[in-house]
């Protein structure tokens, strides 16, 4: 579903991305790994257009879109959450899913409803009235993923998905993310909590200074004691 190769990404004169290269095949739920400053985040917005890179193939079901506006990228059917967020603090929940809705374009399949969506996030379904502002940090992350959905993505893109979250949410996360698996989404989750990644993935590749140093089933990575200590281990 997804090719990168040889990707190089610049902020300014910086070279963050070394020439990454990786593959996704549709289904899979795939884990990028790495400590903070690794590099992750910036392949996912490379991928999305937010960071286009400067070199390199980035292929989404044999269609080239490195370069492109990330207003087509998500066309494709691509859907990004990131870190932060980045909820409408001043619209209510239910605001900010529809809007979403709004988005997706009508070409794909509509899988993902409000419904659904307040199925999988019960809290969300109370709070549907409440502005993004108010809700608490894994309150707003449930938002951000739903509101993902609800653009009815074949990929999601999924940046510390439980960065700072209570272990009970990051639980959650673990019982939600099996969920949209089942429906035939593919996902690439950037995180470095390998105890949550095995969880949720089949495959994993660690990233390090904005190389990839090792790609391997994520069972077989959690198991290599001393590939966790060198890249890995806080």
């Amino acid at each position: 579903m997804l090719r990168m190769a040889n990707v190089e990404t610049y902020y300014g004169q910086s070279r963050i991305l070394q020439g990454i290269s990786l593959e996704i095949n549709q289904g899979e739920v795939v884990a990028l790994l790495g400590r903070n400053g690794a590099g992750k985040t910036t392949t996912l917005r490379s991928i999305m257009g937010l960071t286009p890179p400067r070199s390199g193939s980035i292929q989404f079901e044999g269609k080239q879109i490195a370069g492109k506006p990330p207003h087509e990228i998500a066309r494709l059917g691509i859907s990004y959450v990131p870190d932060d967020r980045r909820i409408f603090p001043d619209l209510s929940v239910e605001e900010n899913l529809l809007l979403a809705a709004r988005l997706a374009p009508a070409e794909l399949e509509q899988v993902w409803s409000l419904e659904r969506v307040y199925d999988l996030f019960p809290i969300l379904r109370d709070f549907r009235k409440r502005k993004g502002i108010l809700l608490s940090g894994g309150q707003q992350k449930m938002l951000a993923l739903g509101r993902g959905l609800m653009k009815q993505p074949i990929l999601l893109l999924l940046d510390e998905a439980t960065e700072g979250l209570a272990p009970l949410i990051v639980k959650d996360f673990i019982a939600v993310l099996q969920e949209v698996r089942q429906t035939g989404i593919t996902i690439l989750m950037a995180d470095q909590n390998l105890k949550f990644a095995r969880r949720v993935a089949d495959r994993g590749y660690i990233i390090d200074k904005g190389r990839i140093y090792h790609q391997d089933k994520i069972e077989r990575i959690w198991q290599d004691k001393e590939l966790v200590r060198q890249y890995l281990a806080v």
